[in-house]
């Protein structure tokens, strides 16, 4: 299955946060990423749009790119709905469906009314409830499963529980640890597939001068979360970068430039250790979903 997964999702593709753009602007994003080539497009879960429904309309209004959800939070639905919806995504995709599972952040959790437990225990108790979940007599298959894991403990968990894991907001010398250590897992417990690493990567096609303001804005809005915050001080970054985000950080973290300056930045995360890069196609202001920049770096056929 993870074999299958890596070329299902080809080495490149698209993330996009959909909150805030029309139904129908989502949909028609997601059929020119499509006609662009890409072999994979992931949209996330926030307060808005609904990430099942947005998924199950796109896997009516596509026909071959894998779609992935990235990440679906363990508040937002019980274990049996999650592998409920996964299985119904699979179903109506046609096989082209990745199910993403994370445990978010306590600011999010507490807005939907839940206590934020420890992270590794709670996802690990997901994954028990998942697993158990009645498959309701269907033949479908289960789609591929990763989980969002930052630390090495969840990345351990990612290696021996999922099929991989998907790390958020990671620099090149982030992903190479992450690498070592999902291999490293899996080679403990005899894993019979190496485990996959999604990675996702913010870019901007404009000159750096221009763009860095709105990609400052972007990295900003993530500091906060101490997930994120966390995983950056183990990775040698100070309180003074994340507070600002210092330039540094901010061109650690989004790639800013032309399109060969954005697919070099591709192939390093490739190079650190990544097989999959989920590019976030961002204007220069900071506004996700922007097709100028997607098609800019489309896949050269």
């Amino acid at each position: 299955m993870t074999g299958d997964l890596r070329t299902a999702l080809g080495p490149t593709g698209v993330w996009a946060a959909l909150g805030g753009i029309p139904a129908g602007e989502a949909l028609s994003f997601g059929s020119e990423i499509e006609d662009l080539g890409y072999p994979a497009l992931w949209i996330n879960e926030g307060t808005s749009p609904e990430p099942f429904a947005v998924l199950g309309a796109l896997a009516r209004t596509t026909s071959r790119i894998t779609l992935g959800l990235g990440i679906a939070t363990i508040y937002a639905r019980d274990a049996t709905a999650a592998h409920a919806g996964a299985r119904t995504l699979q179903d109506l995709s046609g096989g082209r469906f990745v199910m993403g599972l994370g445990v978010s952040h306590r600011s999010s959790a507490n807005a939907r009314g839940h206590e934020y437990a420890r992270p590794l225990p709670a996802m690990r108790a997901y994954l028990d409830a998942y697993d158990a979940a009645p498959a309701g007599g269907s033949a479908i298959a289960d789609p591929p499963l990763v989980i969002a894991a930052l630390g090495p403990r969840m990345l351990a968990l990612a290696a021996t529980r999922t099929a991989g894991a998907f790390p958020y907001n990671v620099t090149e010398g982030m992903v190479c640890a992450a690498r070592r250590t999902l291999d490293e897992a899996a080679l403990a417990v005899n894993a019979a597939a190496r485990p996959i690493l999604v990675v996702s990567l913010l870019a901007i096609l404009a000159d750096p001068a221009d763009a860095i303001a709105g990609a400052r804005r972007l990295i900003g809005g993530y500091m906060g979360q101490p997930n994120y915050r966390n995983n950056l001080l183990r990775a040698g970054f100070e309180d003074a970068d994340l507070d600002g985000p210092s330039d540094a950080l901010v061109h650690a973290l989004v790639a800013m430039g032309d399109a060969n300056e954005i697919r070099a930045r591709i192939a390093l995360m490739h190079a650190a250790g990544a097989d999959h890069v989920a590019v976030i196609p961002c204007s220069a202001a900071g506004r996700q979903a922007d097709a100028a920049t997607a098609r800019a770096i489309a896949p050269e056929t």
